[in-house]
C-alpha cells in the first residue's frame, strides 16, 4: 500500500444537485489498484472546511500526508460553492502548521496564479510542497493528470522536487498546458521551464 495517504476535501462543482461530477472515482481507481489509500469528504462551507482540516491535523491521520483540495478556483482562491470561497491567505490561517512537512495539492483552476502568494502560503503552512495550476484545467485532461500526480505523491518519500522532475520527464505536455507549479522551501518549480 502507498506510503502517503490522500486526504481529499471536495467542493461543489455545480449548484444543480443532480450533477454527479466528482473526483471520487479517481481516488477509488487508485485505491483499487493498490496505489493509494484515501479519505474523501464533501465541503461547501467554511465551517465544513475548518472542521475537516482540524480533523486532518489529528495524530491518527498523520500518514495522510497529501491534502488534496478539489474544487473550482480563481486567482489565489478556492471556490467551495457558489457563495463560499477561501483566499489562500485565509486557508493558510486555517491550516496553520498542520501541513508542516506534508503536501498540499490545490486541484483547482488558477489558484497558484501569483508566485508571491504561492510562496507565502507555503512558508506560512510549512508544507513540504504546494502544488497547483496557473490556468484553467479541462475536467477530463485534468483527471488524467491527477491519476498520475496523486499516485506519485502517495508513493513518494524523497525530496518534493523529485516528484516534479519525474512528472516533467514523463508527462510534461499536460503539465505545461495548465502551467502546473510546485512550490517548495527551495523555490518554485514551473512546468513552463522544462523543455
Amino acid at each position: 500500500m502507498a506510503k502517503n495517504g490522500v486526504y481529499c476535501l471536495e467542493g461543489e462543482w455545480n449548484s444543480d444537485l443532480r450533477d454527479r461530477a466528482s473526483v471520487l472515482p479517481i481516488l477509488e481507481l487508485l485505491e483499487r489498484l493498490g496505489l493509494l489509500k484515501f479519505i474523501h469528504r464533501d465541503v461547501a462551507t467554511r465551517s465544513e472546511l475548518e472542521h475537516y482540516l482540524k480533523k486532518w491535523s489529528q495524530a491518527r491521520y498523520s500518514d495522510y500526508r497529501v491534502l488534496y483540495l478539489a474544487t473550482h478556483g480563481g486567482n489565489g482562491s478556492l471556490q467551495w460553492s457558489q457563495r463560499n470561497a477561501t483566499a489562500l491567505d485565509d486557508l493558510a490561517d486555517v491550516l496553520r502548521t498542520s501541513a508542516a512537512g506534508r503536501y498540499v495539492y490545490l486541484g483547482s483552476c488558477r489558484t497558484l496564479f501569483d508566485s508571491g502568494q504561492a510562496r507565502r502560503f507555503r512558508e506560512q503552512t510549512q508544507a513540504a510542497a504546494v502544488l497547483g495550476y496557473r490556468k484553467d484545467v479541462d475536467w477530463l485532461e485534468g483527471a488524467a493528470f491527477e491519476v498520475i500526480l496523486l499516485s506519485s505523491l502517495a508513493n513518494h518519500t524523497g525530496r518534493p522536487a523529485t516528484v516534479f522532475n519525474q512528472l516533467m520527464n514523463r508527462h510534461a505536455g499536460l503539465a505545461r498546458l495548465y502551467k502546473f507549479v510546485m512550490v517548495t522551501k527551495d523555490g518554485e518549480l514551473r512546468s513552463q521551464d522544462h523543455a
